[in-house]
């Protein structure tokens, strides 16, 4: 209409129907990103379909399609009316009534279709979600059932009541029985099938981020892998550079000046903000020592600058991180960059790099994925793309739900549900549920209440061809090759400095943890070396550590001195004698080493002694001496201090050299000490009422009382099976937010779901050897009481074989 009245009407549109209406079309191409921004075709629709060079007009033409699965996951059902009980009179107009199958393209009925040409299914035994009584905004006592393993589609009329179901109702219901912090959910009466589950993820298309701190790399955690790999190079080791020094969001290896984000802040006043690049990093992130340091001739911000695809490259043979490249790569990301900021990413990016960050952990499966119109303003490519990250993320082994309109999507659904018939007060209800030809075929029929879902989606279905949607398997990309190499592996093969020439690198060469040169003076150490080496009950000295030289007796267990050479300004001795050897005021008062505050020469300030004198737990003490340059301590009372520390070093060390650890409380008391407040973290109280311990302890001895309890390790108790001698159970008795129980089992024969009545936080992380560990936090005696506990402690034994 507006046309008509003469305006002209321009829209950036995806939908296959708006397409056709056009009068004329502009395709932008021929990718994404800096692989577009050209018109690669323009014309009118039906110049448009004839063009092969349009990615668009290809769809519109049908040369490229999304094929309806060869397989459904779910065996088909007659399909029926799903009502739910209701005294609600819902008045359907004549148009309502009468069904009428929607046409697209050639004339045809989708009868036809259905039955020459129907999916198949497999018929396995199937398991469910199921919440009945829905009753929150239209809903009418709805019964919800959702096949688990499998894609589902929640369809309907814009009202009938689909995100009030499963936005509203499922969702917040079900974070809740899996005890994840979630909103009150609508009203309900009963929800059944959680144990089956052990996760809930709501996937939407907001921002990954609102500031360029967030892109790709840190939110897969593929970042954290990078920084990992550039620690290790032999430059990063000689400057003493740790992950964080690679880190944008951190102070040291950043540009100060924009703090890491690469671009300046501008604030405009009644105007938005505008982001500017930082003239002294130039957009880099990261300042020029940091950028010294390459891998392959790439710096950490070259890495960022790269795109996914030539990142893949530079990164093929580190199986680590070429798991999270490749899975971005194959959902169609591989031309974003790295670091590409989360603000400059659209809804459907924003949406793959999330599912792609889901797809890159390790998952046992048996997690639902709820999804509110995933393909809002997604090409057909993209969502082409975005259904093979889907059907991934069911192969695994997960649940993935979508609410949606769009028919290419719904036809390659295992299970369609539709709501309706009509939006308000005439829809509420599910009017059918099944495969989409079931859909299809209960439209067909006449059925009432009617289905728009199934009507419009005929012709759909019979146009369409069959064909396989591929999927992504992310470990198989992750697992080690031929030619692979560790991240813990790069590097070890170049010499260090300090391995070919430690006494030179710590006292010519060093460098401080700053990664600049180190100021104190080399030849104290040199000194104080000189006046340990020749002794006869010494080791020879240990240089090869890149901060830490070591003195140790020949015999016996532990070190007498190490030497911190890492500090830029202060060397620190560090000597353990036995406890109670010296006193802080004694030693400082005998030193005479004065206060940094009065040393002009360095920029380092305070005024505690440079001597300390500190007690262990265990029956060492040690003490600290930090120095600036050889003067100060080239005296005689620093002379007895070593011959003193000395003597009293080596006597303890034969002392302790029978086992030390044999005279630790948890081994002489074992059980006892697990009952008791000390060893607790700080002063011993804690917010949780360590008094469970007294009635958790006895039912895990009972449980396992098969097997065999190591009582004799300070923080925790270890039940190990009799024959293989792998830990089945433990018990951490000194944490301070809770009683830990963490128990082992084969991988996918446990959920979050079916262990959620017991305690107060329940954990299932994947372990070494294809099993799962099951964490459970106890704070209250009232948790050790229920009877679900038993149940479980009882599915560990059988499981476990004892």
């Amino acid at each position: 209409r507006l046309r008509d009245l003469g305006n002209t009407v321009l829209l950036v549109e995806h939908d296959r129907e708006v397409l056709d209406a056009a009068d004329r079309l502009f395709d932008f191409g021929p990718g994404a990103g800096r692989l577009g921004g050209t018109v690669v075709a323009q014309g009118t629709p039906s110049e448009m379909r004839k063009n092969q060079a349009s990615l668009t007009g290809s769809y519109l033409g049908g040369s490229r399609q999304i094929p309806v699965p060869m397989v459904r996951r779910v065996a088909s059902n007659a399909p029926s009316v799903v009502v739910s009980a209701s005294t609600i009179v819902v008045e359907t107009n004549a148009k309502s009534a009468k069904p009428a199958v929607a046409k697209r393209g050639k004339k045809s009925t989708a009868k036809t279709a259905v039955e020459t040409s129907p999916a198949k299914s497999i018929a396995t035994t199937q398991d469910f979600l199921e919440l009945t009584g829905a009753s929150q905004h239209n809903l009418r006592n709805v019964d919800l059932r959702i096949p688990l393993k499998t894609f589902v589609c929640i369809t309907g009329v814009s009202g009938s009541g689909k995100s009030s179901l499963i936005m509203d109702t499922l969702a917040p219901a079900v974070a809740r029985k899996l005890n994840m912090a979630a909103e009150a959910p609508g009203a309900f009466r009963d929800l059944r099938g959680v144990e089956h589950l052990s996760k809930i993820v709501l996937v939407d298309q907001n921002p990954i981020g609102s500031t360029p701190a967030s892109n790709p790399a840190t939110y897969t955690g593929v970042f954290d892998e990078i920084r990992e790999l550039f620690c290790r190079m032999p430059e990063a080791k000689v400057r003493g550079y740790r992950p964080g020094r690679f880190s944008f969001n951190r102070a040291g290896g950043r540009c100060e000046d924009c703090e890491g984000m690469g671009q300046q802040k501008i604030e405009m006043h009644f105007l938005p903000d505008v982001w500017v690049e930082c003239p002294t990093c130039r957009g880099r992130r990261f300042n020029a020592e940091t950028l010294t340091v390459r891998f392959n001739n790439c710096s950490i911000a070259d890495v960022l600058e790269m795109p996914i695809n030539k990142a893949l490259e530079l990164f093929s043979n580190v199986p680590k991180i070429r798991g999270p490249l490749a899975t971005l790569d194959a959902i169609g990301l591989g031309y974003l960059t790295l670091g590409q900021s989360a603000p400059t990413l659209s809804g459907g990016e924003a949406q793959r790099i999330k599912l792609a960050a889901e797809l890159c952990r390790p998952n046992r499966g048996r997690t639902l994925y709820l999804l509110d119109e995933p393909t809002t303003g997604l090409h057909f490519d993209d969502i082409l793309k975005l259904l093979s990250v889907l059907n991934s993320l069911v192969e695994q082994g997960n649940t993935v739900v979508v609410i949606e309109h769009n028919l290419d999507v719904i036809k390659t659904a295992d299970w369609v549900i539709d709501l309706g018939p009509e939006a308000g007060a005439g829809g509420g209800q599910i009017v059918v549920q099944g495969t989409p030809e079931d859909i299809v075929s209960y439209a067909t029929q006449g059925s009432v209440p009617r289905s728009w879902t199934g009507e419009l989606l005929a012709p759909v279905l019979e146009e369409s061809r069959r064909g396989v949607i591929e999927t992504f398997d992310a470990e198989s990309v992750s697992a080690k090759k031929q030619g692979d190499v560790s991240i813990e592996q790069l590097g070890k093969s170049a010499k260090l400095p300090w391995e070919t020439d430690g006494r030179k690198w710590h006292t010519i060469e060093r460098i401080a943890h700053t990664g600049q040169a180190c100021r104190w003076d080399g030849k104290a150490l040199d000194y104080v070396i000189g006046l340990l080496e020749d002794h006869e009950d010494l080791a020879p000295t240990n240089w090869n550590d890149r901060a830490t030289v070591e003195v140790k007796a020949s015999k016996g267990l532990g070190w007498f001195l190490h030497a911190r050479t890492g500090g830029e300004w202060l060397l620190s001795l560090c000597f353990r004698v036995k406890k109670g050897e010296f006193t802080t005021e004694d030693l400082d008062s005998k030193l005479g080493l004065i206060p940094l505050d009065d040393m002009e020469e360095i920029p380092v300030y305070g005024r505690e002694p440079r001597v300390k004198a500190r007690d262990l737990k265990s029956a060492w003490q040690e003490v600290t001496i930090k120095v600036w340059t050889k003067s100060e301590i080239d005296t005689e009372a620093f002379r007895k201090f070593v011959k003193q520390a000395l003597n009293s070093y080596l006597k303890q060390a034969k002392a302790d050299a029978a086992n030390p650890e044999d005279l630790m409380p948890w081994k002489q008391l074992g059980r006892k000490w697990h009952l008791m407040r000390k060893g607790l973290p700080g002063t011993g109280r804690v917010p949780w009422e360590f008094g469970l311990l007294e009635k958790l302890l006895p039912i895990m001895e009972t449980a396992f009382d098969s097997c065999e309890a190591d009582f004799g390790i300070r923080s925790k108790i270890n039940w190990v099976h009799p024959k293989d001698r792998q830990t089945i159970a433990e018990l951490h008795t000194k944490r301070s937010d809770g009683a830990d129980l963490i128990a082992y089992a084969p991988a996918g024969k446990v959920t979050v779901g079916s262990i959620a009545a017991i305690g107060t936080m329940q954990e299932i992380e994947p372990h070494k050897g294809e099993r799962d560990q099951i964490r459970i936090r106890f704070t209250t005696e009232a948790q050790t009481s229920v009877k679900a506990l038993n149940e479980f402690l009882a599915t560990i034994r059988k499981l476990n074989g004892t």
